[in-house]
């Protein structure tokens, strides 16, 4: 049996962190990014996982890449499922592309409605389904005991979901009046007006420093994106600012005062020093 994990970098992350539960050694198809996943979370040794594609397939990023690269690349895994033997495949959802790959491939695929709106709990159900073992969520306590190295990524993979520069100049100021050691993470330099405001303003950090970061931090501030999985995984404190409805990606364990929807607030800057002063961040 092959887990198929075409999809992004969360993604990927969410789907190793409960396969990794599993008793036996995992078969995955996936891309590079899902084997860069599994070192970042030093798993290689527990997933065989074959590289079919570099990025996320077309087919997963229809409005992006375009209906007619989909056809070709799904024409790819169609291929690789064949010439490769493949008996059965568990999809992380159920649709379109689980639908054409049983059609045209008699292979046994295994896939779950998605009447279980939040991912973390439903790619649990589906991977225990299929499995046919237990799946545990981590709930744990998001609390600061201590805060002193504060991470901030204002970045993510969609344009619109990034941090916008005045609500991260609102939350700096805020940071600053308390002497934290911030560090800003900037990779594709969008925040440079900051670069000043900051102890620490990188540009040029891998994954592995990253979650060093994380792992250092007493608390991670990031917008909707794989960091926040990331920060979940490793157990550390997380705040998270979005701009769109997106609750079915929230990890578990998250609650009320550890994330602001910023469409949700009229006054962004009284919302956010309120939900700093509730976690214990500023006075």
């Amino acid at each position: 049996m092959h887990y198929v994990s075409l999809q992004a970098l969360g993604d990927n992350l969410i789907s190793l962190s409960f396969l990794e539960q599993l008793d036996d050694k995992v078969n995955i198809v996936g891309t590079k990014h899902t084997k860069n996943i599994a070192k970042l979370m030093n798993l290689e040794d527990k997933f065989n996982v074959k590289v079919v594609f570099d990025d996320i397939p077309a087919f997963y990023d229809i409005n992006k890449q375009g209906i007619f690269k989909a056809l070709i690349d799904l024409n790819k895994f169609i291929k690789y499922i064949r010439n490769n033997d493949i008996k059965e495949i568990v999809f992380e959802k159920k649709d379109f592309r689980s639908a054409i790959v049983s059609f045209l491939t008699n292979i046994k695929v295994h896939t779950m409605d998605d009447s279980n709106p939040k991912v973390y709990e439903h790619r649990k159900e589906n991977i225990e389904k299929a499995y046919k073992e237990k799946i545990v969520l981590n709930r744990y306590l998001l609390k600061i005991y201590t805060s002193k190295v504060i991470v901030i990524n204002p970045l993510t993979r969609v344009e619109f979901k990034n941090i916008k520069h005045n609500h991260l100049k609102f939350l700096i100021d805020e940071l600053n009046k308390s002497d934290y050691e911030v560090y800003l993470i900037d990779i594709e330099k969008k925040y440079q007006e900051f670069e000043n405001e900051v102890q620490y303003y990188l540009t040029n950090t891998t994954l592995n420093d990253v979650k060093n970061l994380i792992l250092k931090s007493d608390l991670y501030i990031g917008a909707d994106s794989f960091l926040v999985h990331l920060a979940y995984y490793l157990k550390r404190n997380y705040f998270v600012i979005f701009y769109r409805d997106n609750y079915d990606f929230f990890p578990p364990n998250i609650s009320n005062d550890f994330y602001i929807n910023a469409n949700e607030f009229g006054n962004f800057n009284e919302e956010l020093k309120e939900k700093f002063k509730n976690i214990g961040l500023v006075e």
